[in-house]
């Protein structure tokens, strides 16, 4: 697991399920309910304009707690949120009218708290607590201004204080298990991927010993039983074992039984095969190694002497692979690049190269 992967799954709204689209549409009612109650609360207020900017601003602020990734929160969006508090108090405190104003009139300040509280449980305790904090100091500011006191504003938003002091508490003694599950979870998942990979090794296992029972068992139990092999069948042993060599050397070739079928029929020609795989071929496409292995398939299909070697090159070149067929003085040199080019060489002797490329060759 990369480092930042491993970030994303650490994620706290992974655990509390933050990320899911009943979590949407819960913050999507809750900012629906605190927009009716700032809309039905607008009786005596100076200015209404105020009142719809706090209110868009604070379902920007719930917004941003379940849709912003990262853990903790990050500090832009942090520092935005502590801001919050204050800013929508100064929007809508000072538009109410004193006297005639009601708990109902400073929806802001528990609309704002809730945002405070998910912030705290998203790593940012400290940032939350002093929102709270100087939420209730621009209302009390607000409170002296209009000729209440200061008490009476300090009452007003320390309210809602002890919500956002129990998400501290939460932060800091809860979200530690919180870690503690993550941990847990990435080693079930690497857990998971290394049993996937022994079982994946386990049957490649028994896929090759099933294939090596049934090419080479009739061939050593006639060994052992004392058998005399005539030439035809010593051929066939040999065939056999360049093939059995093909597996180790060249598993991107000696993995399709068309070019392994291809190859056995060149041998028994007389033709020498030689099949290289250095894992260039590892990420290829399906349908670029497919079009190789055909054009392998058609190399071995017109040699019938000589030597015809064909290799996968290693990763990082532009040539994916090349198939070079020697007969006596002449050689043909066929090249396969990750642009889809087929370059063919013919040299003869000590002839100069004549190159040809067939872009798109099937």
């Amino acid at each position: 697991m990369t480092r930042s992967s491993s970030r994303d799954f650490r994620d706290v709204r992974v655990l509390l399920g933050m990320d899911r689209p009943a979590a949407k549409v819960a913050v999507a009612l809750f900012c629906l309910s605190f927009t009716v109650a700032a809309l039905a609360n607008l009786d005596g207020v100076h200015r209404i304009w105020p009142t719809i900017l706090a209110a868009a601003l604070v379902t920007a602020g719930a917004t941003v707690i379940i849709t912003v990734p990262g853990d903790p929160l990050p500090t832009a969006h942090t520092i935005a949120l502590t801001a919050l508090g204050p800013v929508a108090c100064a929007l809508v405190l000072w538009q109410l009218p004193v006297p005639g104003w009601t708990l109902d009139s400073a929806w802001q300040i528990r609309a704002v708290t809730v945002v405070l509280v998910y912030m705290s449980v998203r790593g940012r305790a400290a940032y939350a607590f002093t929102g709270a904090a100087l939420m209730i100091l621009t209302s009390g500011a607000w409170a002296d201004s209009t000729g209440q006191g200061w008490g009476t504003g300090i009452r007003l938003a320390s309210i809602n204080l002890a919500p956002v002091l129990m998400s501290v508490f939460f932060a800091y003694s809860i979200r530690p298990l919180g870690f503690a599950v993550f941990r847990l979870r990435e080693r079930e998942s690497e857990r998971a991927a290394d049993e996937a990979m022994t079982q994946a090794v386990l049957r490649e296992r028994d896929t090759q010993l099933t294939r090596l029972d049934h090419l080479a068992r009739p061939i050593l139990q006639a060994s052992a039983d004392g058998h005399e092999f005539s030439a035809g069948e010593r051929e066939e042993c040999a065939v056999l074992e360049s093939r059995l060599r093909d597996t180790l050397r060249a598993p991107v070739f000696a993995s399709d039984e068309a070019v392994c079928a291809a190859a056995d029929s060149a041998r028994r020609r007389g033709a020498r095969v030689i099949l290289l795989d250095d894992g260039g071929l590892a990420d290829t496409p399906a349908e670029t190694v497919t079009r190789i292995r055909a054009g392998l398939v058609d190399e071995l299909d017109s040699c019938s002497d000589g030597t015809l070697t064909a290799r996968s090159l290693p990763a990082g070149r532009d040539a994916l692979a090349t198939i070079v067929s020697e007969h006596g003085t002449r050689v043909r040199r066929v090249e396969y690049d990750r642009a889809g080019r087929v370059t063919v060489e013919l040299r003869d002797d000590d002839d100069l190269p004549e190159p040809a490329t067939l872009a798109g060759r099937g």
